[in-house]
């Protein structure tokens, strides 16, 4: 154990330096981000209220370490654009459960949970630890993140009682096998306090029940028990960073590829609806996201230095009007140029022509691009467009098919037309191909939303993969 207790902060500094505070701003929590979900169970039973006098003297010490744990919850930045971000709630409990509050976003509410933390009473009766984890567990998945992996419970006990108690709850083993069974990891905190007269002994069976989800080795099980001879070596600076630190290692995130790397030469068209449903406003947004992709594309690694990679930015709108007319558009490799030609843009701000502007794009290409280009076309639409028909739409798609054009498709709202989206998305209207959409869809709930986070990174590098 004390060898354990040696190699620990050793194994887990780099995680806990690596991790750098960002600054406390507060936010929600953007679907990009990394949450991760802890909810502190207390013990106040009274085997730690009434141990020592002044009664509840270490009940003041368990709250004094979840507070100091509560600040060290902090945003952390992740990769790619994103943060390490943290919801925490806290109950205690002896033969009763108290929520002292629910699940809420740090750092924003960290001063509310504190002083809710602060507050507790202890109970000071009995142990009913099964009770106790499965309404943490009951937090955690009503209000919580998305990412059911990165859902925690800190038990904080003595361990006590070690037999013959009541398990109203259908007992320890039954409340850790739901946590597993949730992928919800369980920590013990454990202060042994008094051996000698509990006759305590770290590593025993209910202690390796209650961690037997944790993180790391203990005692040859899984799990992770992190046993302190009393309570005031909770409040260590070290063992709190410590366990803060293996969460930062264990937390899982969605795997977001920063750089992007094209295999071949590239042409890539961005088409911007610039109809009058958009709003200038929108429209302003969708060219600034478009200014994110283009840099992405023409700044990307390349398998062979001679591939070129190229982008042109097009705005669509009624039957013909698409800019720049067909005499000025480019493919371009120059950022600078490209950006500038974006920003130059005016808002169109009329009908909708989208089989139309397949059309132009379409005959773009083959005018401009090469044949040993990979062509990538990058469509801004709603589905809703002025008189056509899935069977038309798919008509227009078919033919910038033929021509080599894989499309892309961002729709951004809830006002769509699911039917053309789709055809839009495949070329077919008598069946969707689920897996291919899931690659070549993009769906967002607002303009605004665009330019959140890593969106721009994972639109443009599917867009690469193709």
């Amino acid at each position: 154990m004390r060898a354990a207790r040696a190699l620990l902060p050793l194994l887990l500094q780099a995680c806990w330096t690596a991790a750098q505070d960002e600054p406390e701003t507060p936010r929600a929590v953007a679907f990009q981000d990394c949450p991760v979900d802890l909810f502190f169970v207390l013990d106040t039973s009274e085997s730690v209220a009434l141990r020592l006098k002044p009664y509840g003297a270490l009940v003041d010490k368990v709250k004094s370490f979840t507070k100091r744990f509560i600040d060290n919850l902090r945003d952390r930045y992740y990769r790619c654009d994103r943060n390490l971000v943290w919801n925490a709630g806290a109950l205690h409990y002896s033969d009763e459960v108290e929520i002292i509050q629910g699940l809420t976003r740090m750092p924003g509410g960290r001063d509310a949970l504190k002083s809710s933390v602060d507050a507790v009473k202890y109970f000071g009766k009995g142990t009913y630890t099964d009770c106790a984890i499965k309404k943490g567990l009951e937090q955690l998945l009503v209000g919580g993140s998305h990412l059911k992996e990165n859902k925690y419970l800190i038990v904080v006990t003595d361990g006590h009682p070690l037999e013959g108690y009541k398990e109203p709850c259908g007992g320890l083993e039954d409340a850790v096998n739901e946590a597993k069974h949730l992928g919800v990891k369980v920590f013990s905190v454990v202060s042994v306090g008094i051996k000698d007269v509990f006759d305590f002994i770290p590593g025993s069976d209910q202690l390796n029940v209650i961690s037997c989800q944790g993180l790391a080795p203990s005692q040859g099980r899984p799990g992770l028990s992190l046993v302190k001879e009393n309570y005031a070596e909770l409040l260590e600076d070290a063992f709190l960073k410590n366990v803060t630190a293996q969460i930062c290692i264990d937390k899982k995130c969605p795997d977001y590829t920063c750089p992007i790397t094209f295999s071949s030469p590239a042409d890539i068209t961005i088409l911007l609806d610039g109809s009058a449903s958009v709003g200038s406003h929108n429209f302003d947004t969708t060219k600034r996201f478009a200014k994110r992709l283009a840099e992405r594309f023409l700044t990307a690694g390349r398998t062979d230095p001679a591939h070129d990679v190229r982008v042109a930015v097009v705005q669509y709108s009624g039957t013909g009007q698409q800019r720049p007319e067909r005499a000025s558009l480019q493919f371009l490799q120059n950022y600078t140029a490209l950006a500038s030609a974006v920003d130059a843009m005016d808002f169109i701000n009329d009908a909708t022509d989208v089989n139309d502007a397949l059309g132009y794009v379409t005959r773009f290409y083959r005018e401009a691009s090469s044949g040993a280009a990979k062509k990538r076309l990058l469509l801004f639409s709603d589905g809703n467009s002025q008189g056509a028909t899935p069977a038309a739409i798919e008509k227009a798609v078919q033919e910038a098919q033929r021509a080599g054009i894989e499309i892309f498709v961002v729709v951004v709202g809830r006002q769509v037309n699911e039917p053309h989206i789709r055809v839009l998305v495949t070329g077919k209207t008598a069946e969707y191909d689920v897996a291919y959409g899931e690659s070549h869809l993009f769906r967002v709930p607002s303009y605004q939303a665009l330019l959140r986070g890593v969106f721009h990174q994972t639109v443009s590098r599917k867009v690469a993969l193709g």
